[in-house]
């Protein structure tokens, strides 16, 4: 079976969010690939959401940390009320991206969300359809499960359990100084954690703890509205 996208799933978790709590003005929370030309059959679905996730990155082998940029596209008709209406678009849509910390979906959690800049408010195709628009661009942190690619790609080389305290060791290196990780089973809990040194020091090496969820406190904003 087919292993959902990261990408995917966060996009899918951030169309629920807009569609649960942005302003009732929204008529249409759509994806990119359903954007319009000025005109078509979307055009009167205005005023409407776009929803992009790009920039899928792994934040360290192994970890199951990710980040990804989202980008939320705020379109509607011109009209004379046409920046109050957004103000409150806008405002809805940064309140709901925040409260995103925590929602999960598939096993994908997210952490951490940060605006990182918007477009200034434009016209877009004067000379046609006027048309209001806007782009808010957030980065988002997560955690998702390890793809099955990653663990396979890595063969393991040495493999040793400590006799005393029941922690296996495993390395995908065969030089010092290495990557070593350690797995610590307590039962129906599996801790792993992980340091870089010799192999015959495994034992008494300075082993990190999982890496802990980002802040999930949203930096001061200063709107460029």
């Amino acid at each position: 079976m087919a292993i959902p996208d990261r990408q995917s799933i966060l996009q899918a978790i951030i169309e629920g969010a807009l569609r649960a709590a942005a302003d009732p003005a929204v008529t249409a929370v759509l994806r990119s690939w359903d954007y319009y030309n000025p005109g078509d059959s979307v055009q009167p679905l205005m005023p409407l959401l776009i929803v992009s996730v790009t920039s899928d990155r792994d934040l360290g082998i192994d970890l199951g940390l990710y980040t990804a940029t989202a980008q939320i596209s705020l379109i509607c008709d011109w009209s004379p009320g046409v920046r109050d209406m957004y103000d409150r678009v806008r405002s809805s849509v940064r309140s709901a991206m925040h409260a995103l910390p925590g929602s999960a979906v598939a096993g994908l959690t997210i952490d951490g969300i940060r605006e990182t800049s918007s477009t200034e408010p434009e016209m877009i195709d004067p000379d046609g359809d006027p048309v209001f628009g806007q782009t808010l661009t957030y980065t988002v942190w997560f955690e998702a499960p390890v793809t099955p690619d990653a663990v396979i790609d890595q063969e393991i080389y040495l493999a040793a359990r400590d006799p005393e305290t029941g922690y296996l060791y495993t390395t995908t290196q065969g030089t010092d100084p290495r990557r070593i990780t350690r797995w610590a089973d307590s039962g129906d809990l599996l801790r792993v954690s992980y340091a870089h040194g010799a192999w015959a020091d495994r034992a008494s090496l300075n082993y990190s703890d999982p890496v802990t969820p980002l802040s999930t406190t949203p930096p001061a904003f200063t709107s460029n509205a």
